[in-house]
């Protein structure tokens, strides 16, 4: 997880006390306030002056909070750089793990063949998608973890491995510290800021690198685009003319907003050599519980990390990750979910806009699924002395995003989390808004 550096004072210059005391905000901002108010939290009402900031990832985190208590102060900062959500997760995480805890005994795992179950389960009635319980693999870390397990027990390291960039960092991390040649190959990005994916750069890197290994985000992370079934179908083939493994990372395909549908890879690969990492993490909002499990393709790749599990030192399955995953992974949440996705959506969506009406204006990548956005801010004139776009900003404003630099993408991009509570999302525009029209050559617009 990557987190930059702690605010330094001149972060506070400009905190919610003082903007408390003189009571106004910019018609824009004012609107956005209550635009915000309405996605996130139906009826809400965001007043105009927002309560002095907190970090978005402290712990606890605002959402969390028993009723009537304060959240701690951190100094007039606004953390949305970690991709998490500030809401709660659903009652039936903590109701799972109480109970699993009143047990009274912590005791070696066996793994949940229940949870396999539920996980077919969801598969089938969430995304359309057939899996067979025995091709699904508990694992007792995260993703990232799980990514790596794969990448040196399935894959060809001796080969390169291509990657589709702009993308999460923790991928280009994990793929370096596996030892393997990583290679990117840019997406394609069109009207709107809208990437897509580009078969014929996937079939080239193939041909020319020979590498037999592809890393996918799907759905993706930065720049939210569910990928359609003509664009996977495309890439499946490229992979299956250069006989590669495909091992794609799918923990935002339960966060796909109205109007679109995720596909798993599984569903349109065109030959068995894959794996999907999934998780209920992002779903729900328990990525704390560093769990996650693998739909593998073949019987073999799922033996192979099996042993390479117990040569680490672990067990199948995770003692109270699977009962909460099993507790979620249930028809009982869907309602719940589809009502969380619908209000993660129109507070993206919401941001967006008011990026767009900055007086320097912030454009975004069109996201159609998790709360992140993809910011295009290479209008903001950036003095040459900084080493990257998000510290200059986060030291004028108090709101930390993350670099576009950490995800392989140009200069000039950052990441910004939308999850959290509407007031801090609303104070972070109000900073970004006078910071904006105080910069040189705006004010005198």
């Amino acid at each position: 997880m990557d987190v930059p550096g702690c605010a330094d004072a001149s972060a506070r210059a400009d905190s919610p006390r003082r903007a408390a005391r003189r009571g106004t905000v910019r018609p824009r901002t004012r609107a956005a306030s209550r635009a915000l108010g309405r996605a996130g939290s139906p009826g809400a009402v965001v007043p105009a002056a927002a309560p002095r900031a907190v970090r978005h990832h402290e712990f606890p985190p605002p959402s969390h909070l028993p009723a009537g208590a304060r959240p701690r102060r951190s100094g007039g900062l606004i953390g949305l750089d970690i991709a998490d959500m500030d809401f709660a997760a659903h009652p039936l995480a903590s109701a799972a793990a109480h109970l699993r805890a009143r047990t009274g005994t912590m005791r070696y795992t066996l793994a949940s063949e229940a949870l396999r179950d539920r996980i077919a389960g969801w598969y089938a009635d969430r995304h359309a998608w057939q899996v067979r319980r025995d091709a699904v693999l508990l694992l007792p870390f995260g993703v990232k973890t799980a990514l790596r397990l794969a990448l040196e027990t399935c894959a060809d390291l001796t080969r390169p491995v291509l990657v589709c960039t702009p993308v999460y960092g923790g991928i280009l991390k994990v793929v370096r510290a596996a030892g393997a040649e990583l290679r990117p190959v840019a997406l394609t990005v069109g009207a709107g800021l809208r990437h897509v994916l580009d078969p014929q750069a996937l079939d080239r890197a193939f041909r020319e690198t020979g590498a037999r290994t592809l890393v996918l985000c799907s759905p993706h992370n930065p720049v939210g685009r569910v990928w359609h079934a003509d664009e996977l179908t495309e890439v499946a083939r490229a992979a299956h003319r250069a006989g590669a493994l495909v091992l794609s990372d799918e923990v935002h395909s339960d966060l796909v907003h109205p109007g679109h549908r995720h596909i798993p890879w599984g569903a349109v690969a065109a030959d068995p050599d894959w794996i999907v990492l999934h998780s209920v993490g992002k779903t729900f909002n328990t990525s704390g519980l560093q769990t996650c499990f693998a739909v593998t393709g073949t019987a073999r790749h799922r033996a192979a990390l099996l042993r390479a599990l117990g040569s680490w030192g672990y067990y199948e399955g995770s003692y109270f990750g699977d009962a909460v995953a099993e507790a979620l992974l249930s028809p009982a949440t869907h309602a719940w979910l589809d009502a969380r996705v619908v209000r993660v959506a129109g507070v993206t969506a919401a941001v967006r806009d008011a990026l767009a009406a900055l007086p320097v204006p912030l454009r975004s990548s069109p996201p159609e699924a998790g709360f992140l956005l993809w910011v295009d801010a290479r209008a903001l004139p950036v003095p040459a002395t900084e080493p990257d776009l998000a510290t200059w900003v986060h030291r004028r404003t108090g709101v930390r995003m993350l670099d576009g630099t950490r995800f392989g993408g140009e200069p000039g991009m950052l990441r910004l989390n939308c999850a959290t509570d509407a007031r801090l999302l609303a104070e972070a525009l109000r900073r970004l808004t006078r910071f904006a029209g105080r910069l040189p050559g705006v004010a005198a617009r």
